[in-house]
C-alpha cells in the first residue's frame, strides 16, 4: 500500500473489553493518505475525518469495492 491508494478499512463499534469477549465492526472504503511500515498504522480519509487504523485492519480496495462504493 502507497499514499493515494483506495483502501478497504474497519473501524470498531464496540470494542472488546477481553478476549472471551468479541467487538463489532464496520467495514468503510477510504483514501490512504499516509502509512508507515515501521509504525503499521496507516491514517486513511473518510466521510471528511482522518481515521487511523492498525495494518492488519487495512486491505486495498478491489474491483467490486470500486463498483459498490
Amino acid at each position: 500500500m502507497k499514499k493515494g491508494d483506495m483502501v478497504r478499512f474497519k473501524i470498531w463499534e464496540v470494542r472488546p473489553r477481553n478476549k472471551s469477549e468479541c467487538g463489532m465492526w464496520k467495514v468503510k472504503i477510504g483514501l490512504l493518505i499516509r502509512y508507515e511500515k515501521w509504525e503499521k498504522i496507516g491514517e486513511i480519509l473518510c466521510d471528511g475525518k482522518v481515521y487511523r487504523a492498525q495494518s492488519c485492519d487495512i486491505e486495498k480496495a478491489g474491483r467490486k469495492d470500486y463498483e459498490n462504493a
